[in-house]
């Protein structure tokens, strides 16, 4: 009776910690990904010279920086913004936010 007792404390102490550490990881990949902003799948070149043309149409100064991260920035009142514009295929997203680009950006891809 007692090793039924102890083995069944066992299966519901394992139990718990994998449930708890499953919803902590997935909590995390949850916050990263909350700002993105997601689309249906495109070329990575048309999302590129899409996002390019928002921006420069919004007054930004779209500079490459990787194959799929753009530098924006934008002087307003004698103070200039800089921001980072990463896309994929089917989503993108800007550090730090900005809801001017944002707002942009999500016209050109028709969102």
């Amino acid at each position: 009776m007692k090793k039924i007792i102890l083995l069944s404390v066992t299966v519901l102490l394992s139990s718990l910690l994998f449930v708890s550490c499953g919803a902590t990881t997935g909590a995390h990949t949850d916050a990263k990904t909350a700002n993105y902003t997601y689309f249906e799948e495109m070329p990575l070149q048309k999302v590129h010279k899409l996002i390019v043309e928002a921006g420069e149409d919004d007054g930004w100064r779209m500079t490459e920086f990787k194959e799929n991260e753009l530098i924006a920035e934008k002087t307003e009142d004698s103070e200039t913004k800089a921001v980072t514009v990463e896309f994929s295929k089917e989503y993108f997203h800007i550090t730090p936010h900005n809801g001017d680009l944002e707002d942009a950006i999500e016209d050109k891809l028709g969102l």
